[in-house]
């Protein structure tokens, strides 16, 4: 037995030796800039982010200010971080992009459009939904959003009287999850009703996205989770437990759906089955799957801009009134309620937005893409096809030739850039680009108009405890987390406006 062991040991170790020599010295990418460790092995990868917690992106870019803009930083695949390349990974339809099935494992999402590698079948599975997504479907959807904003400004008036203090994080995610739930899926889940603002409303979302670095070398560890009892794993984990209970209700919701329950509204899934979704695509479990990528992004992303928004208003006080004095313009009375069209044609709350969307983030994954066909260049650099090729957005949106003093929250630079004719929304890439971008784009657009100009028309706030390192980006774990915890900004309300 002893003698078995040792020999399969020795065979484990010839591999690896072997699959190195190979990775360094014969491999497709042995040419490209980066550190032999990181070609050699995917530990490279696993330290910084499974390890260290979400720490990659840093020690990629303090790699490609050793290299350069290309690096080869796992055994297959090659960063580029050049804003004008963007466009190039992130093609549109016409020109084949692929996703890793292997990167994309990590959100335990099978069957969803999100995860989907091939792009017809992608464009097959996102089609369904995507007219409601368009900018004319929510335009329809504003009576919801100020429906859920009257809850929050309600909470916000009775905090004032009391001087109680506001966790202004949660309210946003109870916001923008109740919105996203009561439209996708009709499903009551009522957060803003909560004095709380149902303060775990982001657990289930924080325990995928915490644990992904480790599902991506460990791509068992789904299969584990869902053996455990519940209690077990609320034991070991709260937040994989909250997880697997939110992929259960939702699941449960679409069930119902399919087996004929309709709301009184009517949600995007009922529509989307009335209209006659093809029997292949009606699997219970992929459509959960399919509602819980939208849902989380829908509630995360957006939260956390007005989280970064918000917060950069109350520190600017001359950004705070001049905003206020243009909103005056289609809010005469602070209970106004303006349209979205209305607030779009403001030029100063829209530069707003664009500041708030750029460093608020929204995704800071890779999302690495395939070219299966196509030979890629970049300078004097050939990449083969076939190969995993990514850009961080992050880069791009803070990239200091393009946005001077990138940390600093400056709605006058997309005005001035307006005035030069320049087009900096190039280069705002957090919803990415192509034919994969986000489906949500244009409610996160809604939401952000709407919410920002009726808090800042409505209100004025202080920060309570409340500094910049709570809501400043330390850690990836696919959205931006601060060194501790999650985004968190808590406010008293000095005034009603």
């Amino acid at each position: 037995m002893l003698h078995e062991a040792s020999t399969l040991f020795a065979a484990f170790l010839l591999y690896l030796a072997t699959q190195t020599v190979y990775r360094l010295f014969f491999h497709p990418l042995r040419k490209f800039p980066g550190p032999k460790l990181a070609a050699a092995t995917s530990a490279y990868e696993f330290y910084f982010n499974a390890l260290k917690g979400g720490k990659f992106i840093w020690e990629i870019e303090r790699l490609h200010e050793i290299y350069g803009p290309i690096v080869r930083i796992t055994p297959r695949e090659i960063h580029i971080k050049d804003p004008d390349y963007y466009e190039e990974i992130y093609a549109p339809f016409s020109r084949r992009r692929e996703k890793p099935e292997k990167f994309y494992r990590q959100f335990d999402l099978d069957g969803s459009a999100f995860v989907t590698v091939s792009p017809e079948l992608h464009r097959e599975r996102r089609a369904p939904l995507s007219k409601w997504f368009s900018k004319s479907a929510t335009t329809d959807m504003i009576p919801i959003i100020y429906r859920s904003l009257d809850q929050l400004c309600a909470h916000i008036k009775k905090a004032s009287q009391s001087r109680q203090v506001i966790k202004i994080d949660a309210g946003f995610a109870s916001l923008t999850s109740d919105i996203i739930y009561g439209y996708l899926l009709g499903y009551p889940s009522d957060n803003l009703g909560k004095a709380d603002f149902n303060e775990h409303v982001r657990d289930g979302i924080n325990g995928i996205l915490r644990q992904s670095h480790l599902i991506l070398f460990f791509p068992i560890i789904p299969t584990i989770v869902g053996l455990l009892p519940l209690r077990i794993l609320k034991l070991i984990n709260p937040f994989m437990h909250a997880f697997v209970e939110e992929k259960s209700r939702v699941h449960d919701q679409v069930v119902k759906t399919l087996s004929g329950h309709r709301t009184n509204e009517g949600s995007v899934l009922e529509k989307v089955f009335d209209k006659g979704l093809p029997e292949h695509l009606r699997g219970s479990r992929r459509l959960a799957n399919e509602a819980i990528s939208i849902l989380n992004a829908g509630t995360e992303t957006t939260a956390r801009a007005l989280v970064v928004g918000l917060y950069n208003l109350i520190e600017n006080s001359s950004i705070r009134a001049k905003l206020r004095e243009e909103l005056q313009s289609v809010m005469p009375m602070p209970e106004s309620r303006p349209t979205w069209d209305q607030l779009k044609q403001l030029p100063y709350l829209s530069s707003v937005v664009l500041e708030t969307m750029r460093l608020a983030t929204g995704v800071t994954m890779r999302c690495p893409r395939i070219a299966p066909t196509e030979a890629l260049v970049y300078e004097d650099h050939v990449i083969p096809p076939g190969t995993v090729i990514s850009q961080i957005s992050y880069f791009v949106m803070m990239d200091p030739t393009i946005f001077p003093r990138p940390h600093v929250f400056d709605p006058e630079r997309w005005v001035r850039a307006a005035a030069e004719g320049q087009h900096l929304e190039r280069y705002l890439v957090n919803f990415s680009k192509g034919s994969r971008n986000c489906i949500g784009l244009n409610l996160a657009n809604a939401e952000l108009f709407l919410t920002l100009a009726i808090l800042i028309r409505q209100f004025d706030f202080s920060l309570y405890q409340t500094a910049e390192k709570d809501i400043t980006f330390a850690r990836d774990f696919g959205v931006p987390y601060p060194e501790d915890g999650n985004a968190s900004m808590r406010v008293l309300v000095e005034s009603l406006v």
